[in-house]
């Protein structure tokens, strides 16, 4: 028996949506620590079924739930294919999840659990807007998480420049829409409190100045991001001005900038910091073509379209193999016996969908 602990430091990010009439640009900055992980081309008219931790981890992989893909997507996965931590599909979707300590379950008795990571596929295959993602929540697959540990919120956005977060507290899904949020930034508390802690600025109103030189501690990133977008005025640079807004509020591991106006993906790591370009129009989601990853330590730098490679089982397995251990924070879950089920299982999920090698 292995105790789980997920650490509540190791899962800070911040994510926020930079937009007006000329304008639709998505930052996210994930903080935590080196990961390895890949960039994969998800494709549509692919068939799809719910896979749950008990899924995962027993001999109980019957699907209670099966689907097609109805858009292509690229993705950003630490735990190896179909379990991303974040991405936008053709339509320009995005949703990405940030760690909320007091997360709780939501849970309908008819809808079939899916482990959180495919949850988001599963919203980037079927959606294409954000009222899509949110009328269709209840009617979903349950979120499953890992056991023993906390949760998360998700921000999501779409081409429109519309934009929601979505928490699970108290057993209900709680969505704020940009109607409500007066900007759309979210990090790892709930909307709400981070809001009313910045109140007290001179740049909301407040009666305390806010020095944006001084102010650089941790707990300061959504004050910072929120200062930055505020006082935005458009300069035709947008782009450059999210690369400027993450790499003020504590430059992440994996830091993603997305143009849905003109569908370029930027990102780079720690390990690699020279920015990487993905010009999605010019993607291949046809499901006649193979499924492509890129890892997301490339050496690579520009446009890389054509550096992304064809994903095998075997490929798969090992991101596998050194993703789960990190995204579950614990280094003995990778030597029991769960694990070895667990790589075990993907292995079939997939053995229709992945070639061996």
């Amino acid at each position: 028996m292995f105790a789980f602990i997920f650490s509540v430091h190791s899962k800070a990010c911040s994510a926020f949506l930079l937009t007006g009439k000329d304008y639709n640009v998505v930052g996210f900055n994930e903080n935590w620590k080196t990961m390895p992980g890949m960039v994969v081309i998800n494709k549509r008219d692919i068939p799809k079924r719910n896979i749950s931790w008990q899924n995962l981890t027993t001999d109980q992989l019957q699907a209670q739930k099966r689907w097609t893909s109805k858009f292509g997507s690229v993705t950003f996965n630490l735990l190896g294919y179909d379990f991303p931590c974040y991405g936008v599909n053709e339509k320009g979707l995005f949703l990405v999840e940030l760690y909320l300590e007091e997360t709780s379950k939501v849970y309908h008795p008819k809808q079939p659990d899916m482990f959180w990571a495919q949850w988001i596929q599963y919203q980037l295959d079927n959606y294409k807007s954000v009222e899509e993602v949110v009328d269709h929540l209840n009617d979903g697959p349950n979120i499953n998480w890992w056991p023993n540990a906390a949760g998360s919120h998700f921000f999501l956005t779409d081409a429109k420049g519309n934009s929601a977060t979505i928490a699970l507290l108290d057993g209900q899904y709680k969505v704020l829409t940009n109607k409500e949020m007066p900007v759309p930034l979210l990090c790892n508390n709930q909307y709400h409190k981070d809001l009313t802690a910045a109140k007290k600025y001179d740049f909301l109103g407040g009666n305390e100045k806010f020095d944006f030189d001084k102010n650089k501690n941790w707990e300061d990133r959504y004050n910072r991001a929120y200062y930055m977008l505020k006082n935005y005025t458009y300069d035709e640079k947008p782009v450059d001005y999210a690369w400027n807004i993450l790499n003020s509020i504590h430059p992440g591991e994996w830091q993603t900038v997305i143009d849905t106006k003109k569908m370029n993906l930027y990102f780079r790591s720690d390990l690699k910091k020279e920015i990487k370009t993905i010009n999605i129009r010019k993607l291949n989601f046809s499901k006649n073509t193979s499924i492509k990853y890129l890892d997301i330590h490339t050496d690579k730098i520009g446009f890389v379209n054509d550096g992304f490679q064809n994903l095998t089982t075997e490929k798969n397995n090992q991101y596998v193999e050194k993703g789960f251990p990190i995204g579950y924070d614990n280094k003995e879950f990778g030597e029991s016996g769960i694990f070895k089920k667990l790589k075990k299982n993907i292995a079939k999920f997939f053995e229709d969908i992945l070639p061996a090698s």
